[in-house]
């Protein structure tokens, strides 16, 4: 009976996944395309041996081992519909054995090229309700002590080092001049409008910042001149600067953090919000320049993302401890850029609305081209996490059409 149960609702949940417009989140700025890269090195994704995928067969409910990570667990079936979730869960291991064989269907990008032969395959997923981790799956080649790749939730990641500098005194505010804190920078060589230029400008990507097409900078980029070569570089800032999506704001962040601490992003984050959640096992990709990089490259396992969301919703405090200034959290989260448009911005972490049974929730997340989310709704005291290399938007959907629905009631 319970077998039966379950293939009706993989069914149910396949039919509706199937049938939902691929295209209902292809908005522009999403945080979910593909690293734009100016005067840096460009991020990759992994190599994935299908041949490592595990075969889970048909997949029941299984309440997440408790740990010693700090993470409090509990049992799903008693806060969610439980047959949702667990049809939801057979849908994707389906579609990671279609994957493992070569099946899928190639969709065409807007640059003409074709994407590979793969649909939706997520390779984890983790949901917290009332701060527990109540549901804990992986598939294909993920492990549960396996740091996963991470694309842009690492600028997330760099704005809360921005944020914990602040609240240390080593930046006074996110609305200081950038020069202020670069003075390896020649000011007679920047373009027009630079010095106009403050952090909170970077923090939401309204810098105006635009490397001229075609420049390419007359020396070898060092620690001492990658700043100054792509505030040279730029087109004049422009006074009504227009938002654009793009990791050079990431580049000079990652100077100022450097310059105002002595430490790159990785040695600042792991000291002063990686340690206080216990995480561990983590590493950041290197820069042209020598530092961390802060737009991609990152990498943590499922249950450390799942903590910085968890940290998150309990407004920068975690098992008791304040990690993180609660008004930071709340202006990293809040929307800062992108009113008008479907997907919001704040201080690199992203917001949207969906729409459970007519009422409408503001759902805040960082995001990771390929497929990596953490998901944060205060309202339903839900965390979730998603992990995928390649199935950039289907998270998005997910979360909405099936995730937060089976928790709602």
């Amino acid at each position: 009976m319970m077998k039966n149960k379950l293939f009706c609702a993989l069914f149910t949940i396949t039919f509706s996944l199937c049938t939902l417009s691929l295209n209902s989140f292809a908005q522009q700025s999403t945080g979910t395309e593909d690293e734009k890269v100016s005067l840096n090195v460009k991020s990759k994704f992994a190599f994935i041996d299908r041949s490592q995928f595990l075969d889970r067969g048909v997949i029941t409910y299984q309440a997440p081992e408790q740990r010693e990570d700090g993470i409090k667990v509990g049992e799903a079936g008693k806060v969610a519909d439980l047959s949702k979730i667990m049809g939801f869960v057979n849908v994707i291991e389906k579609q990671n054995q279609d994957f493992k064989i070569g099946k899928g269907k190639a969709v065409k990008k807007a640059d003409g090229k074709w994407s590979p032969k793969i649909q939706g395959t997520v390779d984890s997923l983790l949901i917290a309700k009332g701060g527990m981790l109540v549901v804990e799956e992986y598939f294909a080649d993920a492990r549960w002590d396996r740091p996963h790749y991470q694309m842009s939730i690492t600028k997330s990641i760099m704005s809360y080092a921005i944020g914990k500098a602040i609240e240390q005194g080593k930046i006074k505010s996110e609305n200081d001049l950038i020069l202020d804190y670069l003075p390896e920078v020649d000011r007679n060589k920047i373009a027009a409008g630079v010095e106009t230029l403050k952090l909170k400008d970077l923090l939401t990507m309204n810098s105006g910042i635009r490397i001229k097409k075609g420049a390419k900078p007359q020396a070898k980029i060092t620690l001492k001149n990658h700043s100054e070569v792509i505030l040279s570089l730029t087109n004049p800032i422009p006074e009504e600067k227009i938002y654009k999506y793009d990791g050079v704001n990431l580049d000079l962040l990652g100077h100022i953090l450097y310059n105002t601490t002595s430490k790159t992003l990785g040695e600042f984050a792991g000291e002063y919000l990686f340690a206080p959640l216990g995480i561990t096992d983590y590493k950041f990709g290197k820069s042209i320049c020598g530092l961390d990089k802060g737009a991609a490259g990152m990498a943590l396992t499922s249950r450390d993302m799942l903590k910085i969301g968890l940290m998150t919703a309990a407004g920068g405090e975690w098992n008791g401890k304040q990690v993180l200034n609660s008004e930071w959290v709340k202006k990293a989260t809040a929307v800062h850029v992108n009113q008008d448009q479907p997907h919001h911005y704040g201080y690199f972490w992203w917001s949207h609305e969906i729409d459970i049974k007519g009422q409408s929730y503001r759902v805040r997340s960082a995001r990771g081209a390929g497929g990596q989310y953490i998901f944060v709704l205060p309202e339903l005291d839900l965390v979730c996490v998603f992990t995928s290399y390649y199935s950039p938007n289907s998270p998005l959907r997910y979360f909405a059409e099936v995730v937060a629905p089976a928790f709602a009631d």
